[in-house]
């Protein structure tokens, strides 16, 4: 028989009210995956429960097996990524990466890559090194990690289809890129130096986004074409997250 009681190491991917006085908790675990827990009487002010349950938050808890929701019963926080709460632009981009986060893996399925992806990238938004730019990097560099671990890993090296070297376009529905020979279909046109840098951001780790400079019109079909597939692939359409991005920081004219 299964322990009624476990202790688990967690990120807190979002956190809403419940009744009058509980938190409902979507927790990403690094052995169990997703999971959803309720924290009750964590809205009361004396509460030993509200300071490990609002989001942003990396911490060990202790849980207890429900007839069908989980209860938190102790938590001690290890890490709380207040930065997010005390700038409001930089607050949805820490939100996009636990909302894919929350898309994209399933529940009791262990998590262990999309933990540290989503740990360290938190780290990296919270710190002093990344613009505006950086912070839009890291999303794509996070969301192209993230579509690789589930395995729908971009096709980025030549032509999908017939290998050539020289690949101008991308197609969401073939998976990657594709030369001007085989392009077709929903395949788009992409800049000299967007497919390069979708590799670096792919294969590199995520902090080298600090020391990368790409033009803009790279960043929106970096965008674009990461959208496109997302919407293809996962059935992930526009984000909450992405929705406030674009209203608080937007574009230069």
């Amino acid at each position: 028989m299964a322990e009624r009681s476990y202790k688990t190491d967690a990120l807190v991917l979002s956190s809403r009210p419940l009744g009058e006085a509980d938190r409902l908790i979507e927790l990403l675990t690094w052995e169990r995956g997703k999971l959803s827990a309720v924290a009750r009487g964590a809205r009361k002010t004396k509460s030993r429960l509200a300071a490990g349950v609002d989001l942003f938050t990396y911490g060990h808890y202790q849980l207890h097996r429900g007839r069908s929701l989980d209860l938190i019963t102790g938590q001690e926080v290890k890490e709380h990524f207040t930065a997010f709460r005390e700038d409001a632009s930089l607050y949805p981009f820490g939100l996009f990466l636990a909302e894919l986060a929350g898309r994209l893996v399933r529940s009791e399925e262990p998590a262990p890559e999309t933990c540290r992806l989503l740990l360290e990238g938190w780290r990296l938004l919270c710190g002093k090194d990344l613009d505006l730019t950086g912070r839009m990097l890291l999303c794509r560099a996070f969301e192209l990690k993230m579509m690789s671990s589930t395995g729908f890993r971009p096709h980025l090296e030549n032509c999908l289809l017939c290998h050539a070297p020289e690949t101008l376009y991308f197609s969401p529905s073939q998976g990657g890129l594709l030369c001007r020979r085989c392009a077709g279909g929903d395949a788009v046109r992409l800049s000299a130096g967007t497919a390069a840098l979708a590799r670096r951001l792919l294969q590199a780790p995520l902090e080298q986004v600090k020391m990368l400079r790409p033009l803009a019109q790279q960043l929106r079909e970096l965008a674009a074409i990461a959208a496109a597939f997302r919407r293809y692939h996962f059935d992930i359409g526009e984000l909450r997250s992405l929705q406030l991005i674009k209203l608080l920081n937007p574009p230069s004219r």
